[in-house]
């Protein structure tokens, strides 16, 4: 199986990145930006740029995602993004359920208004100088709206489809729709992706199962994200067990290298401490899952105000 980084927002930035290629990076073949949302007027941020720079992604296989519901704004960009920096794929975000983004129609919001997705995507792939794919949830409120989302993707040559089996208003809640996502996976014409709950070698095992009892076609890859915040080396786990190789979990060194690389790299990018902090804890409000012995330590992590604190915290755990 080929495995995919998924886009998170805030946290799968370039450094993020090159932490999991560096020490992880086996069985990964794509790795996805976090959304870019076009700003006609003022750009790209900063932040944005560097994280599209060739130098900050050497050797990782990199999509850009972008989030928007106007295709001239997504034309543009992506226009920009393929002739400045080289890129041959451009990542269409319709799947991201946050509140804020769906009600300006963006995200998952993309997914209300069929007919203004269809004109979206006619537009998109009439003009396009690159190849396009998707992400996506079943729907907003019922997953019978997959139904006629379906007939209009497979409108269009859609480089791969990748169905987060939720819909808008389950947010990440309850159990992934793996009923209805076999149902889409055997009416999709273009290459389709899983994603969705993926946390252990277990996790990984039973939904693949499920699809080959249960579809009459597999998936060409499978996108991991919320479980490689908590463990970086599951791909690599899941992609030896595949092959039948050596055990791919981390080791408690390997742990500690990765999370001095992140460290690093944030502590030169950043002015003074706090910043640092946040996004280092950030980091362990997920791969603190790894620990669950090691509560006391954790939350001395979750609680400290300076770096010395945290890296005591750190320390007891690594």
């Amino acid at each position: 199986m080929r495995f995919y980084l998924a886009p998170m927002e805030g946290i799968s930035g370039y450094i993020y990145r090159n932490a999991v290629h560096d020490f992880f990076g086996d069985g990964i073949v794509k790795y996805y930006t976090p959304f870019i949302a076009p700003r006609p007027k003022k750009g790209m941020a900063g932040k944005e740029r560097r994280g599209l720079l060739p130098e900050n992604n050497r050797g990782i296989p990199l999509v850009p995602q972008i989030l928007t519901n106007k295709a001239e704004d997504f034309l543009s960009l992506s226009e920009e993004i393929c002739d400045t920096y080289g890129y041959e794929e451009i990542n269409l975000n319709a799947g991201c359920p946050s509140r804020t983004v769906v009600g300006h129609g963006k995200g998952s919001g993309i997914l209300k208004d069929t007919e203004a997705l269809d004109r979206f995507l006619e537009t998109v792939f009439a003009k396009a100088k690159c190849r396009i794919s998707v992400k996506t949830r079943l729907g907003m409120e019922d997953p019978e709206e997959f139904v006629r989302l379906l007939e209009i993707y497979n409108r269009y040559p859609i480089e791969e489809l990748t169905i987060h089996p939720r819909l808008q208003a389950d947010q990440y809640k309850g159990s992934v729709r793996m009923d209805d996502f076999c149902k889409a996976l055997d009416q999709c014409k273009m290459p389709v992706v899983y994603n969705g709950d993926i946390f252990t070698l277990q996790d990984y095992r039973e939904k693949m199962q499920y699809i080959k009892e249960h579809c009459r076609r597999s998936v060409c890859a499978v996108m991991l994200g919320r479980g490689m915040l908590r463990d970086p080396a599951l791909a690599r786990e899941l992609y030896r067990s595949d092959q039948g190789g050596e055990d791919g979990a981390a080791t408690k060194e390997e742990l500690r290298a990765y999370h001095d690389s992140i460290f690093t790299s944030y502590k030169a990018l950043f002015d003074g401490e706090m910043p640092l902090l946040f996004h280092m804890k950030e980091l362990w409000a997920s791969m603190g899952g790894l620990f669950p012995d090691q509560e006391k330590a954790l939350k001395k992590i979750r609680k400290s105000g300076s770096i010395a604190e945290y890296l005591a915290g750190v320390h007891e755990i690594l």
